[in-house]
């Protein structure tokens, strides 16, 4: 009555309130209280002063599995291997030490396993009567096991199950720093393009999951396998030696070779493998890795379906070590799309506008320097990658033009095909389905191939160029002149414009035959409707010979240096 007495002189809400309307509002505020705690999903324990329970919402009673008296349990009994300062923080929160304490832990549940909650005490203290405590759990069983779903993806290849590369390689450090011997092997699959090419890339994924199996029946348990990506597998021997190493790799192959053929495909599934041996081969696991990757390639020189155990042969070794290096780049650029798009401005010479822009690729290696693109194509061309480079190149041609044409930004993009594109079935439909995908006008894309290119196989060339241009896209001619006989073929190439080979441009002011040159070409296009284009313009003279010459465009240092796309049209962002 005391308490009520006091309250009789307090206002609430701006007006007195009576001691009936205080405990009714009281109630109200206790009623809308419970039914909160009972209509949330979380778990709400208050606890006394030795730590039984005083009372347990519904969510709490639902989870714990509690009925009844709640009093006849403990708090800490509910838990499943508490924190042992638990007990110790709670009397802390009882005596007004600790004004809060979190920690995580699973409450115990019959006939189920115990669900990791995230737990919130905090301490309730009303007067005259003993110290309690609130505890609020917060179900974060699934957050922890999607948190450890990711920690599992960052170390495995999803497809497979096996370990990633960077799995493998934390696996493989762990060995070498054991200072015991082990065995590294890398195994890619011969052919497998070609699968993927046939029986599409779902029969591919599939074939993989097959290898990644088969592997696990041939291999010891202690074995660690992995998927490094594409059609490429990594394996570490423990306690390997030559003769383990043999046995391990005939096995590998043999087991391979007796996978049951893709339903209608005619390629059977074989394998290369590269074996080093630590710490013969290499002090740590990058020089394995590099040694391992000459080892696969002398395998494949010697004729597939084999493994080669490396032998350090100096004589081959610097000629396979950059074959080796540049292989792995162009596997870069495609898995991981480490690629960059130049642009480079073509001015038109009569007017000086610049009229449309060539994209070049530029992709940097693991020093973040730039690799020779020219090396870069040439190994992609001689490992069977082109098209895919190709592919990739063009998709982000594709989105820089699909950008600017939502900003507004009128323009022509140019970019270079390789002449062994121009053999790839599928380059026409991808062309035409990204048309339709980023709904692109056809005649903003200028395709260049080289004359050589396009003369080493005309027939393909011509199908491929009518094609594309039957859908409004156009094509130019790089490097014309180097080659005079491109002359009689050139009423039969669909192209738009000539591409006057750099080396005819260079020094074009102090070479007088060339200036003969040149106008002969300028009166050939003519002659054919075509516009002509001048590489490697280094300054103003050779600029105004090209205007004098009759050449309709110029490219080159002294116009514009190629630069990325972002600062080429960073005032449009």
């Amino acid at each position: 009555m005391a308490l009520l007495g006091t309250w009789r002189k307090r206002r609430l809400w701006g007006k007195p309130v009576s001691p009936d309307k205080l405990a009714e509002r009281l109630a109200l505020q206790e009623q809308f209280s419970r039914l909160l705690q009972d209509t949330a999903d979380i778990v709400v324990f208050t606890h006394g002063p030795e730590g039984q329970l005083l009372s347990v919402n519904r969510h709490g009673r639902w989870l714990s599995g509690l009925d009844g008296d709640p009093a006849a349990s403990r708090f800490l009994d509910l838990l499943h291997e508490p924190p042992p300062d638990l007990p110790l923080r709670m009397q802390e929160l009882r005596e007004g030490r600790r004004n809060h304490y979190r920690h995580e832990s699973a409450l115990l549940r019959p006939n189920a396993e115990p669900l990791l909650l995230a737990w919130w005490h905090v301490p309730w203290h009303v007067d005259g009567q003993n110290p309690r405590i609130i505890s609020i759990g917060l179900d974060i069983s699934d957050q922890r096991l999607a948190e450890e779903h990711l920690g599992w993806l960052s170390m495995h290849d999803p497809l497979t199950g096996l370990l990633n590369r960077r799995g493998f390689l934390e696996r493989a450090r762990t060995l070498a720093a054991s200072q015991q011997p082990f065995a590294l092997m890398l195994l890619d699959l011969d052919q497998f393009k070609d699968i993927n090419d046939l029986r599409g890339h779902q029969e591919g994924d599939r074939l993989l999951q097959q290898v990644s199996k088969s592997l696990r029946s041939q291999l010891r348990q202690s074995d660690i396998i992995a998927r490094l990506g594409g059609d490429e597998f990594g394996i570490l021997l423990p306690s390997a030696d030559a003769d383990t190493v043999a046995r391990a790799s005939e096995r590998c192959c043999e087991g391979l070779r007796q996978l049951p053929p893709l339903e209608n495909s005619p390629v059977n599934v074989t394998t290369s493998i590269g074996v080093v041996l630590y710490p013969e081969h290499g002090d740590d696991v990058d020089e394995l890795m590099a040694n391992a990757d000459i080892a696969l390639y002398q395998t494949k020189s010697a004729g597939r379906n084999s493994w080669h155990l490396f032998d350090g042969d100096d004589v081959h070794r610097a000629r396979i070590h950059e074959r080796v290096y540049w292989d792995r780049q162009v596997r870069r650029v495609i898995n991981d799309g480490h690629l960059e798009m130049h642009y480079q401005p073509i001015v038109e010479l009569g007017t000086g506008r610049v009229t449309h822009h060539e994209a070049l690729l530029r992709s940097r290696g693991e020093d973040n320097s730039f690799l020779r693109t020219d090396l870069l194509i040439m190994a992609a061309e001689q490992t069977g990658h082109i098209h895919q480079l190709d592919e990739l190149v063009i998709r982000r041609v594709f989105e820089h033009l699909s950008s600017l044409k939502a900003q507004g930004v009128d323009t022509r993009l140019a970019m270079n095909l390789s002449g062994l594109s121009f053999n790839n079935s599928k380059l026409v439909p991808g062309i035409k389905r990204l048309l339709k995908e980023f709904k692109l006008a056809p005649e903003s894309l200028v395709f260049e191939i080289t004359e050589t290119a396009a003369l080493a196989d005309i027939d393909a060339s011509i199908k491929v160029m009518d094609a594309l241009r039957s859908e409004g896209c156009r094509f130019a001619l790089d490097d014309f002149g180097v080659g005079f006989s491109s002359l009689y073929y050139l009423k039969k190439l669909p192209v738009d414009y000539i591409k006057i080979d750099g080396s005819f441009v260079r020094h074009l002011d102090r070479e007088p035959e060339h200036q003969v040159l040149i106008r002969a070409l300028v009166e050939v296009a003519r002659a054919f409707n075509l516009s002509t284009i001048a590489e490697f313009v280094e300054d103003e003279q050779v600029k105004d010979l090209l205007r004098e010459l009759g050449v309709n465009y110029a490219q080159g240092y002294h116009l514009g240096k190629p630069k990325p796309f972002a600062e080429v049209w960073s005032h449009h962002d």
